[in-house]
């Protein structure tokens, strides 16, 4: 090894009886080869596994060390998405979204679109109900609002937390507040290489909020930053509202590993609080982009073995919390995804197996076994 990079800096050296000429040729010193060499992989590179922190639909994501994009248009619910994944660093278990850790993981949450007191209300009404705590604890949770500071100071204070606080993961509410232009390719690329820096070297996911372009027709994220972002990111959420204007959908567009197939859905509860959509089906496409039809044809021992997997989901109990009864379904029950727990769950009710209803104070939506006496 040593001998090689003698011979890389004698190749840079001037031959003898030649004037040394600088900018015709640079030389190599031996710092330049060990930092070259320090970037060298081989398929024998011994490296530490990637971790994720959380999974949604049981396949893993926001990984440590990477940069996650969560993009939408305005008031599409990328900040609730975001309130979700934090009480899931709390509580393990929230929607369709599950921590791997097995302790909770320690959140910087930075806040620069905001004013003070929204940055408050989400922490004391979505994130703390959510989790299902009176107070969130100190030493796990960092949240800081940092909207009143120019845009030099906010870089230098989102360097300083990520560096001091070491979080499992960090939420930059507005990524594009850390530049003067959102179309200035300078800054994006170095705004970006700084946060990369920041995940590797605090082994963090770094998770950057970035609003989409305007027109409805226009998905890609916006300015010099978005374009960044995309290329940069491990992984791309995007977070929309659909037509009834009450369904909110997570759907992740890009992932450099096993991409989530499952799209999220969810509603605002009469608390206010996010809720799995329990009625919401996308119509199908082809390989070509057109609709295809949602009938199927089920044999009568395939509606049987659907009922029971319902009833099973109950695991003995008369009855069960919407959410609950899915996340038993898709993770004990052998149910695919979501999409297949609606049309079985459906098919319990018409059949008249189960039944909906609603917390009279909450408005939380529960399922009720009213036939458990089937011949299964």
């Amino acid at each position: 090894m040593i001998e090689e990079k003698l011979n890389l800096i004698k190749s840079s050296l001037p031959l003898k009886g030649q004037a040394a000429n600088p900018s015709a040729k640079k030389i190599i010193s031996m710092q330049d080869l060990d930092e070259l060499q320090s970037g060298r992989i081989t398929p024998e590179t011994e490296l530490p596994p990637m971790q994720p922190l959380f999974s949604i639909y049981g396949v893993p994501c926001f990984y440590r060390g990477e940069l996650t994009a969560d993009c939408g248009k305005a008031k599409s619910g990328k900040t609730t998405f975001l309130s979700i994944l934090m009480a899931a660093t709390i509580k393990r278990e929230m929607l369709a979204v599950e921590r791997l850790t097995d302790e909770p993981l320690k959140v910087l949450w930075i806040d620069t679109e905001q004013s003070q007191q929204s940055t408050q209300e989400i922490m004391k009404e979505r994130i703390m109900p959510l989790a299902g705590v009176d107070k969130l604890d100190d030493t796990q949770f960092y949240a800081y609002n940092l909207r009143g500071a120019g845009f030099e100071k906010r870089g230098r204070m989102v360097d300083v937390a990520i560096r001091s606080i070491k979080p499992d993961i960090c939420i930059i509410d507005g990524v594009k507040d850390l530049m003067t232009d959102i179309n200035d390719a300078v800054q994006a690329t170095l705004i970006m290489e700084k946060l990369m820096e920041l995940a590797k070297e605090m082994n963090c996911c770094i998770v950057c909020v970035l609003h989409q372009n305007k027109s409805e027709q226009d998905r890609n994220m916006r300015g010099s930053i978005g374009t960044e972002l995309t290329n940069k990111a491990f992984e791309v959420f995007q977070c929309s509202i659909l037509g009834d204007d009450e369904t909110f959908k997570v759907e992740q567009t890009y992932s450099r590993k096993r991409k989530i197939k499952q799209n999220f859905y969810y509603i605002i509860n009469k608390s206010g609080l996010p809720e799995a959509c329990a009625n919401y089906h996308e119509q199908p496409r082809d390989a070509q982009g057109r609709f295809m039809s949602m009938k199927e044809d089920v044999s009568p021992d395939e509606v049987k073995a659907q009922l029971k997997t319902i009833v099973d989901a109950f695991e003995g109990r008369t009855q069960r919390r919407f959410n609950e009864l899915m996340a038993v379904a898709l993770k004990r029950c052998g149910v695919a995804d979501a999409a297949t727990y609606y049309s079985y769950l459906a098919k319990a009710e018409e059949t008249g197996v189960v039944r909906r209803m609603n917390h009279p104070d909450t408005g939380e939506q529960w399922v009720e076994l009213l036939d458990n006496q089937l011949p299964f």
